[in-house]
């Protein structure tokens, strides 16, 4: 019997928002897959009958399978005309063509024989098969679909109808029908992935946990199963449930980025700094350099105030600056530029802006925090002329004109500071706190009026 491993396109991802730090947390977890026949051997007189006269063929054709010789069996057939061959010899040459990956002339056959014969189970699966090869799904599923109804109650036919359903249909359609496949064959693995990811999908979570209970006792050392955990657990909000189970899954193996990112900032959110930190230093000592990854990197640890880590995080990456392009070493300078503020040395902070927006002039975080190091030193032309840069530039715009807008207020430039700030809540209606620094400005309008008057 041959065999060709077939992998589901769909990739489970499980994403929790959790609310105490409003942080996306993102698992990445294994797809279901199943190994897919795509030759099933000889005929089945389930499927149907050879003809009387066929018999002698039939001991021929047994004597050249066996030596898996399928290009002679399909020679020996062709010696006929399709219409000369029962449906069960032309089921067999279907299936020879398809091992031989001439899946068109497959596809022609099998239709053929269901010209004949509409409700023979074996051509329904068989060609449903050859429809999941060529990723046509919709003709894929219908065949299945068939079978099923037609009474076929193979294991392998209720997973794949199963895995069709959730590809085209949703969740809830393929639920029952990995169940029965699990039924039928309640060790393998593969059924027990799809029904996992089914009951996921449809957010009945009890179901898929106790599930995964049993998974874990016959397979505890999955990491993919402890990343199917933690998942849950984040749709869940249990943050700490979903963190044990990422670091059983990195203790068990895991190394992907995505999944790190995530234990590290399940550490923060938790006020586990140090592990937190830990993770960061050897995901950059041993990945190759991922700028967007110590991106965050560096603006989780300012968040919480890790300064020195940051700085010592930057002179991991210091020698390999060569290997960046200009977009990240202007990252690369805003980050050490922001260090050297927090550190009061306001010369290198200066130096290392400059060097940032010389790499990256478009870099808007770069211009925001350079506008403020400036409005600190009091320099508010030049800051007013980086927030005009950043107006520009997308995802920087009301930053840029908050901070503007902050600048005109410590000038006491009120009136500017008021249609500013309109501006703002015209273009951001459900900006916070807006509305009622419009007021304020308002009210101290009216009375320095009041005051002149």
């Amino acid at each position: 019997m041959a065999w060709i491993k077939w992998c589901f396109l769909g990739v489970f991802t499980a994403i929790g928002t959790v609310e105490a730090s409003n942080i996306q947390l993102e698992i990445n977890v294994d797809n279901p897959n199943f190994v897919l026949p795509v030759f099933a051997g000889p005929y089945s007189d389930r499927a149907a009958s050879i003809a009387p006269e066929e018999y002698e063929m039939a001991d021929a054709l047994r004597e050249l399978l066996d030596k898996k010789d399928k290009a002679a069996v399909l020679v020996k057939l062709n010696e006929f005309y399709d219409l000369e061959l029962s449906a069960a010899m032309l089921i067999l040459k279907a299936q020879v063509l398809f091992s031989l990956e001439m899946l068109d002339q497959a596809e022609d056959t099998f239709l053929a024989v269901l010209a004949r014969k509409p409700q023979l189970i074996r051509a329904h699966s068989d060609i449903g098969q050859l429809y999941l090869v060529k990723e046509d799904y919709v003709k894929a599923r219908k065949h299945f679909a068939k079978a099923i109804s037609l009474g076929s109650n193979e294991a392998i036919i209720h997973g794949q109808l199963g895995y069709l359903n959730l590809t085209l249909h949703g969740a809830f359609s393929a639920i029952a029908q990995y169940q029965q496949a699990m039924a039928l064959e309640p060790e393998n693995i593969q059924w027990q992935q799809g029904l996992l990811a089914s009951l996921s999908q449809a957010e009945m979570y009890e179901s898929a946990q106790a599930l995964l209970k049993e998974m874990l006792n016959a397979r505890p050392n999955d990491s993919a199963l402890w990343l199917n955990k933690a998942a849950i657990a984040l749709q869940l909000s249990n943050s700490l449930e979903a963190l044990a189970s990422i670091e059983m899954a990195m203790l068990l193996g895991d190394t992907a980025p995505k999944n790190i990112r995530t234990a590290t900032q399940l550490h923060l959110q938790l006020g586990s700094y140090d592990r937190a930190y830990a993770l960061m230093k050897d995901s950059v000592d041993r990945s190759k350099i991922d700028i967007a990854t110590v991106n965050q990197y560096l603006t989780w640890l300012g968040q919480v105030g890790y300064w020195s880590e940051a700085a010592e995080l930057l002179n991991e990456l210091e020698g390999r600056l060569k290997a960046l392009d200009s977009h990240d070493k202007s990252i690369f300078y805003m980050h050490r530029a922001r260090i050297e503020t927090i550190q009061s040395r306001s010369k290198e902070a200066k130096v290392f802006f400059e060097q940032s927006l010389v790499f990256d002039p478009t870099n808007g975080e770069a211009l925001l925090l350079y506008a403020k190091y400036l409005i600190d030193s009091e320099d508010y032309v030049r800051a007013e002329l980086l927030y005009s840069r950043a107006e520009g530039i997308e995802g920087s715009e009301k930053r840029a004109m908050l901070g503007r807008a902050q600048l005109y207020l410590l000038s006491k430039e009120y009136e500017s500071t008021l249609g500013l700030l309109r501006n703002v809540l015209t273009l951001y209606p459900d900006s916070p706190g807006v509305r009622d620094n419009i007021e304020i400005m308002e009210n101290i309008i009216r009375a320095n009026k009041s005051i002149k008057i």
